[in-house]
């Protein structure tokens, strides 16, 4: 049974490629205590951040296996601070950028009345001892929302092994280059693990703040625990739509996409499996305009109450909106008393349409301390873009204008043998809209074609027609009664005559 985990990963990216730089923070690995059961590391769903000003990073994982005694470790470049997400974040995000296949006209010159209307559902997630010894100090110990974490330095290759072995965890052979890789780079350590009583319901996403940005997502720790597949996810926030620099980039040929209406359903999970093959990343879903504030159809979002009956104050009109809605719905939602936030009240905390579609500067002029500088004309607070304790969606635009924000969902089915090399990113040429739910271009089994039926069943006898019969039995028993009609009627008639 797969069970979700938030796990932590540190982020390289940037905002064009005027910024490029060779600095980056890593996608981290999992490392279990040598008593654990064996976990598997199984697919990531990770939201990256890109703008001049900051790189922010949130990721989930999906394992098999328990979690309770896990510890997520990652590099980091000096300087970036951990904070907890919400899981509304990544609700939203899949909800509202999954695809989905719209059934086509059938086209049938009279076709009966059967309901026949279907689309397709998403297809498309430590120790905290004191410093150790070989060349590992520990930095920092600390608290982020359910997390113990501790971070590490080290200066020589084989430390951070070293330190982790003593504390309990097994570090395979396989990942002792890219550790070292990692220690020769000048990379800190994160480590992360459940506070003591805290169950696994506890588990929150994430997320890493690095100050400036660069256009590369390392992904070799994550070969740490990973399964035969790894299935990633990654969500890209930026003014401008992104893609792989150095893997094979593609997108599934919806104009191959047929919708069979005897199922109900479309091959699309099939053609999608068949484009990811060789390594690939798929660009799925891609929105300019302010994504985060662009009206979609509500219907995308099969996400609400915990009886499923959706929003109590309705669906929402956009990804920011439904981001609060389900944070409240989550239990997530808090005010700055600590007190649960309603869904009803939630819909009140979601910008207005003016706001998430501005052309001004979204700005963190606050400090730690809440020491806030003067705004500029052009510039609006990222606290406009939170409530309570929500403000993930206030940290993803940070740095951006809010009318240019971009999102981009790519997609990958990667081998642990192809991650063995840093994903880069680049600014894609093709700076079109994909969009999440779009119509099959091709269609079988619908009408009478082959005398297959619709998706409701197999066309009645009296409707189909047969070999050498291009009526149809209907169409011969309706001869049939007319002509044995004609014959009464004619008989009759010449009854009448012979009695007259």
């Amino acid at each position: 049974m797969l069970t979700r985990l938030t796990c932590l990963s540190a982020l390289a990216a940037a905002f064009t490629t005027t910024f490029m730089s060779t600095d980056a923070d890593a996608c981290g690995g999992c490392f279990q205590p040598i008593t654990a059961e064996s976990t598997v590391v199984t697919g990531h769903r990770m939201a990256m951040s890109i703008s001049t000003t900051q790189s922010v990073l949130w990721d989930q994982i999906q394992y098999a296996g328990n979690p309770a005694e896990f510890s997520w470790v990652l590099p980091v470049k000096q300087g970036a601070r951990v904070e907890v997400a919400q899981d509304a974040f990544f609700d939203v995000l899949e909800a509202g950028t999954s695809t989905r296949v719209i059934e086509p006209p059938e086209g049938c010159a009279s076709p009966p009345s059967v309901g026949c209307s279907s689309s397709d559902g998403d297809l498309a997630a430590m120790s905290g001892g004191g410093a150790g010894g070989g060349g590992v100090q520990v930095l920092h110990k600390g608290t982020v929302g359910p997390y113990e974490t501790v971070t590490l330095s080290a200066d020589d290759p084989g430390a951070l092994n070293a330190w982790l072995e003593d504390n309990g965890y097994v570090v395979p052979d396989s990942i002792q280059p890219t550790i070292d890789a990692y220690v020769d780079e000048g990379f800190d350590f994160i480590a992360l693990k459940l506070q003591p009583g805290q169950g696994v319901q506890a588990m929150k996403p994430v997320r890493v703040v690095t100050e400036g940005a660069n256009l590369e997502l390392p992904l070799r720790m994550v070969a740490a625990g990973a399964g035969a597949k790894v299935d990633l996810v990654l969500y890209v926030i930026s003014e401008g739509r992104y893609e792989t620099a150095n893997f094979d980039n593609h997108v599934v040929p919806t104009e191959l996409v047929t919708w069979d209406f005897r199922t109900a359903s479309s091959d699309y999970a099939e053609l999608r499996l068949k484009a990811l093959e060789g390594n690939r990343w798929l660009t799925t879903y891609a929105q300019a305009n302010a994504p985060l504030g662009r009206p979609f159809d509500a219907r995308q979002f099969n996400i609400g109450t915990s009886s499923g009956s959706g929003f109590a104050s309705g669906s929402p009109s956009s990804i920011a909106e439904a981001y609060f809605l389900q944070a409240a719905d989550n239990g997530e939602a808090l005010d700055e008393n600590g007190n649960p936030i309603s869904v009803s009240a939630a819909a009140t905390c979601s910008p207005s349409s003016a706001l998430l579609s501005s052309g001004r500067l979204v700005v963190d002029n606050c400090d730690a301390e809440g020491n806030c500088a003067e705004l500029q004309p052009n510039e609006v607070p990222a606290t406009a873009f939170a409530c309570g304790n929500l403000d993930d969606i206030a940290v993803a635009i940070t740095g951006m204008h809010p009318q240019d924000v971009f999102l981009t969902r790519l997609e990958a089915s990667l081998p642990p043998s192809a991650l063995n090399q840093d994903l880069q990113l680049q600014a894609a040429a093709d700076q079109s809209n994909i969009t999440a739910s779009f119509q099959a271009a091709l269609k079988v089994n619908h009408c009478w074609d082959n005398d297959q039926g619709r998706a409701s069943g197999p066309v009645p006898w009296w409707q189909r027609a047969s070999d050498g019969d291009p009526m149809g039995p209907a169409g011969t028993l309706m001869l049939t009664f007319a002509a044995a009609g004609m014959y009464l009627v004619a008989r009759r008639r010449r009854r009448e005559a012979l009695e007259s």
